[in-house]
């Protein structure tokens, strides 16, 4: 989005108050109660955006999942807020920017299950329409015709990833009740007809099989008419690396992070099998993007620099005469601009640090869509 840095920032805040009074106005005391409560409504958003839960659980059993050593079960539920309530509780978290923050849907659970797809169409459609937030959806479910013209009533410019790790009986040990791969990668085509974006995620690079079996699936991905490809590394658990260990998929040692938690994830040392891969799509002729956030800036027609990926589409970033403007709107009255490059903002403060600081400091870089360095 172009213009002005201190009208953006402006129109952002009213489209915030307007959306907490309207949502305010059709729920009860006891739905906002809930929604207040929930974790959705004061969670900080990574630099990639906001994850909203449309459930938790899985049924598709993938053994590379992080999702049982985060304590989720395998037999999915819809998420208890209504559409009304999930907006409520974003539009009351103080660091989701309208038409800025990037909405995620799907880490803890497929969000086009019988049990959770009805509710991720409707999640996605009225956050959208109240907070404009550009959405993204990743999948492992086949995207029929009637799916995707939801899809496209909900933000107009989603994007969608069709996560994808194997191919043919490999799959089918690290995925054993997830859709056929194949028909998953022919949902592009499908998406393709409509204004959303579909784009290949293919996540997590499993060394010895997605490495093996690349080429099958980038010809898949040609014949769905795929353009954008983004590529992700395995992390790991002590738990997925017993698991993949189960089915006959021993993790080369060398590639293990030096230490195994049970809970929290660790990438393994995949950095030269992605490399080979990239090197792989690139000459193919399709678009790798850095990270599953570019997706969403590509299919949103945006740009993006606030992290070391960037950048990402278009940036046009502000004057520091708009950048001075603005730190007051922000309530940063104590900082003072040292300089504005292409990719970043360099701020001094002066005085002491507040929570107050670090909400006005997010929106800055949110909506100037630049880092922010402190010298």
């Amino acid at each position: 989005m172009t213009g002005r840095l201190p009208l953006r920032i402006e129109h952002a805040m009213r489209q915030k108050e307007r959306a907490l009074a309207r949502l305010e106005s059709l729920l009860d005391p006891r739905e906002r109660r809930e929604a207040r409560r929930d974790h959705h409504a004061r969670r900080k958003p990574r630099h990639c955006g906001i994850t909203i839960h449309t459930g938790v659980g899985c049924s598709y059993g993938c053994v590379y999942c992080y999702i049982w050593d985060m304590g989720f079960p395998g037999r999915p539920k819809p998420y208890p807020l209504s559409a009304l309530q999930i907006a409520y509780a974003i539009a009351l978290n103080p660091y989701v920017v309208p038409g800025y923050t990037f909405a995620a849907y799907g880490s803890v659970t497929e969000p086009f299950l019988e049990e959770t797809r009805d509710k991720a169409i409707e999640y996605i459609r009225t956050v959208y329409n109240y907070l404009a937030l550009p959405s993204q959806v990743s999948t492992k479910s086949i995207i029929t015709k009637e799916l995707a013209r939801e899809l496209s009533r909900t933000d107009p410019y989603l994007s969608v990833l069709i996560s994808v790790t194997g191919i043919g009986k490999n799959a089918r040990r690290l995925e054993p009740r997830a859709p056929d791969p194949l028909e998953r990668i022919e949902s592009a085509r499908i998406l393709a007809g409509t204004t959303v974006t579909p784009t290949l995620f293919i996540r997590p690079i499993i060394p010895g099989i997605t490495d093996k079996e690349i080429d099958e699936i980038l010809e898949a991905a040609k014949r769905a008419k795929v353009k954008t490809i983004v590529l992700g590394t395995l992390r790991v658990t002590s738990g997925i690396v017993k698991r993949l260990s189960s089915i006959g998929v021993e993790l080369p040692r060398n590639l293990l992070p030096k230490s195994l938690d049970e809970k929290r994830q660790r990438y393994i040392s995949g950095s030269g099998i992605k490399k080979r891969l990239v090197e792989i799509v690139s000459r193919i002729g399709f678009i790798v993007l850095p990270s599953a956030c570019s997706a969403n800036v590509y299919s949103h027609r945006m740009g993006c620099s606030k992290c070391r990926l960037g950048p990402c589409g278009d940036v046009v970033p502000p004057t520091i005469g708009e950048i001075e403007e603005a730190l007051p709107l922000l309530g940063l009255d104590n900082y003072r601009v040292v300089d504005v490059s292409p990719r970043i903002i360099r701020l001094r403060r002066i005085g002491k640090y507040s929570l107050g600081d670090e909400i006005g400091l997010f929106w800055l870089r949110e909506i100037s869509t630049l880092d922010i360095v402190y010298v």
